[in-house]
């Protein structure tokens, strides 16, 4: 073989290798970038809002609302200037926010205060179009030192919870699975790294893929509570946030939009 062949052919192989690396890269940038996306789509942001932008003395409008007691407060608050007070009202009275997913698990964070004295509110995690349905889904209450889930046949204690004080709750629901897990501590921090309550059971089995409605619910409340900084999001795994100087909670995604719903 003269030098030119040998040339031509050192030249072949070469191009080849490099052409077979190119490939191998670009594999490699397509899987992360894939996983990259599926990671994005597990945290989408459903609500996140501090209820500053509503009106004092009202509840939170574009929210789906039966009675008159509920109303954005400036009285009793966590972080800046307002919060959402839940003060009584008739049975089955409710407030909530429509979500929409096509993800079968979210989580659901926020600031509580229960005052003392006996049976607060309700929260549910609603699998039903229906907001009033009660079945189907997380159906959560506090009373008196306590916070406990209802599972279609009798209320089951979870733990003891401190009144007159803020807790934070995170509550993780799987709809797929019709349970969820459920964190508190005394701030964020403590309660991500707290140790669940897992595998708790939903109000009967989910009747739907997804989850369709996040409420507050009133059943023979007698003692007022007051939630601040909701967020929801899709997916398990906590979501990054940063505190701004005011003490609110804001986030590191440029394309979450506070107080609405992500279209």
């Amino acid at each position: 073989m003269d030098q030119n062949q040998c040339r031509i052919k050192l030249k072949s192989v070469a191009t080849k290798t490099t052409q077979f690396l190119m490939g191998f890269m670009f594999a490699i940038v397509l899987v992360l970038s894939l996983a990259l996306g599926q990671t994005a789509i597990a945290q989408k942001v459903l609500v996140q809002t501090g209820f500053e932008k509503f009106t004092v003395g009202k509840p939170p409008k574009d929210w789906e609302v039966r009675g008159d007691g509920f109303e954005v407060t400036n009285d009793t608050v966590k972080t800046d200037k307002k919060a959402l007070a839940i003060l009584g009202g008739a049975n089955d009275d409710r407030v909530g926010i429509a979500i929409e997913t096509e993800n079968p698990i979210i989580s659901v964070e926020f600031w509580v205060y229960i005052e003392g004295g006996g049976r607060s509110f309700n929260f549910k995690v609603v699998s039903a179009d229906n907001i009033a349905q009660n079945n189907g889904g997380v159906y959560l209450n506090w009373n008196a030192n306590t916070v406990r889930l209802f599972d279609g046949a009798a209320w089951q204690l979870i733990d003891d919870f401190d009144t007159d004080e803020w807790k934070y709750v995170r509550i993780i629901a799987d709809v797929s699975k019709s349970e969820f897990d459920f964190y508190t501590g005394n701030d964020r921090n403590e309660a991500l790294k707290a140790k669940a309550k897992k595998g708790l059971p939903f109000r009967d089995a989910a009747v739907n893929p997804v989850t369709k409605w996040v409420v507050f619910h009133v059943y023979s409340i007698a003692a007022p509570g007051y939630v601040d900084d909701l967020l929801v999001y899709e997916g398990d795994e906590p979501v990054n946030l940063a505190v701004d100087p005011l003490g609110k909670l804001t986030t590191v995604w440029g394309h979450i939009k506070r107080d609405t719903l992500v279209q």
